[in-house]
């Protein structure tokens, strides 16, 4: 029986639409009000990803329960998309001006909207001189000239450009910009921890986790620093130039080329932004006390953990899986890595490029998925790291979410899960969710 992967899927083209971006951006902005000049469906993207953020923060355990801003769709219809939409749109932000009664009133633009050529920039600023409130229209329109991080990009710029004004700064205040997991999720929960050991407080989470009245808090901050995990991805260098832009309107340094996700990288991390805001003391001694506990850790799981063999079975690109990181934790925990399996979800010349970086990192044999060697493999291994599910209820295997996290928090829950899939009876094999 060959090997199988549950659920495959390979991306091969980036297609998505700027709506949902501009409703990620502003969804919880209190004082905001947003409409999607769109037919009434496309608000069910929107409903999607509220039920999804709702779910997400049920799962990590936090009785925090975000409220999204009011989101109206001007309801275009197929009148309008021969005639035009654009007095429908006045009628509904007015509407939505007189029954909500917004701060300010943001328009996301559809394909349709894009399509019968409504001048939605225009209609934003008549409103605005009508209703006397900002009223601004997102460029974007849909899938048609934009994607979801272009909507989202361009509703923060909007915002920056509106809503904030050059300050003086306040020492040791940080502003954080971008999402990953939001900001009750465990990667910008264990960041803020780090930064209050060097005694830098978060006041800023941008864009999508601050009022409009609470803007200046970015203006003010002594530091911007970038949410993110690689510097060579293509939506990581829009946020960076969202941040020279910052830095360009308002004079607010920011730190986006260096990431918190690993230990090592961790370290680096500290000391970039312990130099930034005068506090190289504080940077040593959270890395001092944070390692210190790590090999505690370590220490404790090599108990378990050493001799035994591993094997790895990788499906996702270089962008969003560092094999470092995990061929340095095995090595720290004494776990021999005794063969890796690249599954068919690449496309192949990032296939190579996956192979090219493992044999450079280990000397551990490097196999195809279909491969019998592959399988002989897997079944000799003790357990399994794996990207994706394997079919193969006999293996015992440990699935690897989006790596990597911030600091040392993922090595140390990884520690852990490999204790726990290891001391699964053999018979039972099965799938932990690390």
């Amino acid at each position: 029986m060959g090997i199988e992967v549950r659920r495959i899927g390979v991306r091969r083209t980036n297609c998505s639409c700027s709506m949902p971006g501009v409703w990620r951006a502003l969804s919880f902005v209190r004082g905001a009000l947003v409409i999607f000049h769109s037919p009434r469906p496309c608000a069910h993207i929107a409903h999607g990803m509220d039920v999804s953020s709702f779910h997400r923060l049920s799962a990590a355990g936090t009785a925090v329960r975000l409220s999204p801003v009011p989101l109206l769709t001007s309801g275009l219809g197929e009148s309008e998309a021969i005639f035009g939409g654009e007095e429908r749109l006045r009628a509904c932000i007015r509407f939505a001006v007189q029954k909500y009664h917004p701060q300010a009133v943001f328009i996301a633009n559809s394909c349709v909207s894009g399509v019968i050529g409504d001048d939605t920039q225009a209609i934003a600023a008549e409103m605005e001189t009508e209703l006397g409130l900002p009223v601004t229209a997102v460029s974007a329109h849909g899938f048609l000239d934009g994607e979801y991080y272009a909507g989202y990009l361009d509703a923060a710029r909007t915002l920056v450009d509106r809503f904030m004004q050059p300050a003086e700064r306040r020492a040791g205040t940080v502003a954080l910009l971008g999402d990953c997991g939001g900001m009750h999720g465990g990667y910008v929960k264990e960041l803020r921890r780090l930064l209050e050991l060097l005694d830098l407080r978060v006041t800023a989470h941008f864009p999508s986790y601050l009022a409009l009245d609470e803007m200046q808090a970015v203006a003010e901050a002594e530091l911007i620093i970038l949410l993110g995990r690689r510097m060579d991805d293509e939506k990581q260098a829009q946020l960076i130039e969202l941040a020279a832009h910052i830095k360009e309107r308002l004079d607010v340094p920011y730190l986006g080329d260096v990431y918190a996700v690993g230990a090592a990288e961790t370290k680096n991390f500290l000391r970039r932004v312990g130099a930034l805001c005068q506090r190289t003391a504080e940077a040593e001694r959270t890395i001092a006390a944070e390692e210190e506990r790590f090999a505690a850790a370590v220490e404790k799981a090599r108990t378990d953990l050493a001799g035994h063999r591993c094997a790895l079975a990788i499906g996702r690109d270089l962008s969003w899986f560092d094999p470092r990181i995990i061929l340095r934790l095995l090595a720290q925990a004494g776990i021999l890595p005794i063969g890796i399996v690249l599954l068919d979800t690449f496309l192949p010349e990032r296939r190579a490029v996956m192979e090219a970086e493992l044999r450079r990192l280990t000397d551990a044999p490097v196999y195809a998925e279909g491969d019998d060697a592959a399988e002989e493999m897997l079944h000799a291994a003790d357990f399994v790291l794996t990207t994706h599910e394997l079919v193969d209820v006999k293996l015992r295997q440990l699935f690897l979410a989006l790596m990597p996290s911030v600091g040392w928090s993922m090595e140390r829950t990884l520690l852990d899960d490999m204790r726990r899939v290891l001391h699964r009876h053999e018979s039972r094999g099965g799938l932990i969710y690390g």
